[in-house]
């Protein structure tokens, strides 16, 4: 799945349409552009294009310079939109988990979420049906899935069980030793929590994935990782991983090498007015700067590398 591919998925788990999803992809990318332009680049119909941006600029994620002929579409604060956006679906969510704390307490049976089991599962599951699938090992995955492995994702851990998740249905197959347990949760209601807490969970589905890239960290330990939005410097890229060891900073973006460097070469980091981390490092070839924009609190990177390196120099 390219990686133009994957952002609309997610996009589409947050309700946006697939044209909505490829139209604001592409303004953001270019910066602006007509409808015109906008319909050959993402190859939505002539006729389906400007209702479309229409969508998308009563919603506040596009404006509009009408003085133009045609009118030009851009992107208007593209990440303090779409962060306000992200928030109303985090909000969504609490009220949501709180809803279904209070209809568990009086449902009176497990069975009103609509779960069902069987006792010993033996049939095969297509993991294309499936947005995600989590599980320590690919044991369960390889024995009970057909079809593509870029929706499984392994967790680590000594737990015998695998979690798939659709967008109205979750299974879990537990492994018993003698037969595998079969649980299915297949409640609209229920399931609707699940996407939108994983669409807000970046960071849980390339925790392993992106770990398995870094040989060297016998000896270390990780302190922190979060998701990038974007990076400039030495290493330019989006949707990208930071970790933190107690020992060193690295940064990797998609389809790119990893960039690490030692906390104690860190010259200076500071938070800049839009809240981006800057950070200067001494490299081999000199001073090199890093722009760092992360998921969360650049403060909370910020005190953690300063508190590595001042531990790291006792």
């Amino acid at each position: 799945m390219s990686k133009q591919s994957t952002l609309v998925d997610q996009l589409k788990l947050l309700g946006f349409s697939e044209y909505a999803s490829r139209a604001f992809l592409e303004i953001v990318k270019l910066g602006k552009a007509s409808a015109p332009e906008l319909a050959k680049a993402t190859k939505i119909p002539q006729a389906k294009i400007y209702g479309v941006l229409d969508e998308l600029y009563n919603k506040g994620f596009v404006g509009k310079d009408e003085d133009s002929k045609p009118s030009i579409y851009f992107a208007d604060k593209p990440i303090k939109r779409f962060n306000d956006f992200i928030k109303q679906f985090s909000d969504a969510s609490t009220s949501l988990s709180e809803a279904l704390e209070r209809l568990y307490e009086t449902a009176g049976g497990a069975h009103e979420y609509g779960f069902h089991s069987v006792g010993n599962f033996t049939e095969k599951l297509r993991s294309e049906d499936y947005i995600y699938i989590f599980a320590s090992d690919d044991t369960l995955f390889k024995r009970f899935f057909t079809g593509k492995e870029f929706n499984f994702y392994p967790t680590g851990g000594d737990s015998d069980a695998l979690i798939a998740c659709a967008r109205h249905r979750m299974v879990t197959l537990i492994d018993k030793g003698d037969r595998v347990q079969f649980v299915a949760i297949e409640d609209p209601l229920f399931s609707l929590a699940i996407d939108q807490l994983m669409a807000l969970s970046s960071v849980n589905r390339t925790l392993t994935t992106e770990m398995s890239d870094i040989q060297e960290l016998e000896g270390e330990k990780i302190l922190y990782i979060d998701s990038i939005r974007d990076v400039v410097g030495p290493v330019i890229g989006q949707n990208g991983t930071l970790w933190i060891s107690n020992k060193r900073l690295f940064v990797k973006i998609p389809g790119g090498t990893t960039y690490a460097r030692p906390i104690l070469a860190l010259e200076t980091c500071e938070i800049n007015p839009d809240g981006r981390l800057e950070i200067t490092i001494k490299g081999s070839e000199g001073i090199e700067k890093v722009v760092i924009l992360p998921e969360s609190d650049s403060q909370i990177i910020l005190n953690l590398l300063e508190f590595v390196k001042l531990n790291g120099k006792k």
